[in-house]
């Protein structure tokens, strides 16, 4: 029987957390990184560790950074890729669903301007 490694075990948990909180099982998971349920289940079991190449598959497939999966540290994403990663997202919309989306974050914004200078009220004792 192999020896767990501390890292091995917390990588294979937070691949697991990710996993589970995308909607997805061991074999899809599995199918997506062309490897077998019983790799999944072993990295996931902390019984050892994937190579640099299946965590970066995982990550992609899972959309968490490696910084997560490796480190457990969330990784905050920058102005310039979250601005690509928006405009990716929306360059398939249509010109309404665009401007809808405009009106949207103005209202958001517009919100979120209000609550910071109105802080909500502590509740009565």
């Amino acid at each position: 029987m192999r020896e767990k490694k501390t890292i091995n075990i917390a990588i294979g948990r937070r691949i697991q957390q990710s996993r589970e909180q995308a909607g997805l099982t061991q074999e899809e998971l599995a199918e997506q990184i062309d490897r077998s349920t019983q790799f999944i289940s072993t990295i996931e079991r902390g019984l050892a560790g994937p190579s640099l190449e299946t965590t970066i598959k995982i990550c992609e497939v899972l959309g968490v950074s490696t910084e997560w999966i490796l480190r457990g540290r969330m990784a905050l994403p920058d102005a310039e890729n979250l601005a690509a990663a928006l405009g990716e997202k929306f360059s398939t919309l249509s010109l309404r669903q665009l401007t809808l989306i405009s009106r949207l974050g103005d209202d958001l914004l517009a919100l979120i301007r209000a609550s910071e200078e109105n802080p909500p009220l502590p509740p009565d004792p």
